[in-house]
């Protein structure tokens, strides 16, 4: 069973708090998180957006688990059909997991007129689109493993 879009009234459902649970510790056990998401309109997939609406309401439902985004690195990526790149969308998932607590990267990929980058072999980008992605990536590795000895340490001396 997939989640059912958010509504209140069914925190309470067996199905949907065990899809919840799952996923809630799935994001948890992450040292940090890559969202890809396609523009649509300007805006977040709906799948997305219900996605975390979902996840960050289990420490509300149950308080057993904490917040799985919290100072959590993320790095946003879209790819849009036209000139934006997903800049759009990537201004408001900032927004998104910034409220849900989570360190935002400065740094993020968006792929312009992304059907044009597609060849028999995969995506081809220019060296400079290719250049940025390896620095984003690495930057985030280094942001989640930092994060993560911090966390370690701070469980070992408490």
């Amino acid at each position: 069973m997939g989640l059912p879009l958010f509504d209140q009234d069914l925190e309470a459902d067996a199905d949907v708090l065990a899809t919840l649970t799952a996923l809630h510790q799935r994001f948890s056990q992450c040292s940090g998180i890559i969202v890809a998401c396609p523009e649509y309109n300007g805006q977040a997939t709906p799948l997305l957006k219900n996605t975390i609406d979902w996840v960050s309401r289990l420490a509300h439902i149950d308080a057993r688990f904490g917040n799985p985004f919290l100072n959590k690195p993320v790095l946003l990526c879209s790819a849009s059909t036209g000139w934006s790149g997903g800049a759009l969308v990537i201004q408001n998932l900032r927004a998104l997991f910034g409220y849900v607590g989570a360190m935002v990267m400065g740094s993020s990929i968006g792929i312009a007129r992304a059907p044009d980058q597609w060849t028999a072999d995969g995506f081809q980008f220019d060296g400079a689109t290719d250049s940025h992605i390896e620095v984003a990536l690495s930057a985030l590795l280094q942001w989640a493993a930092q994060s993560r000895q911090v966390s370690e340490s701070e469980l070992l001396s408490a």
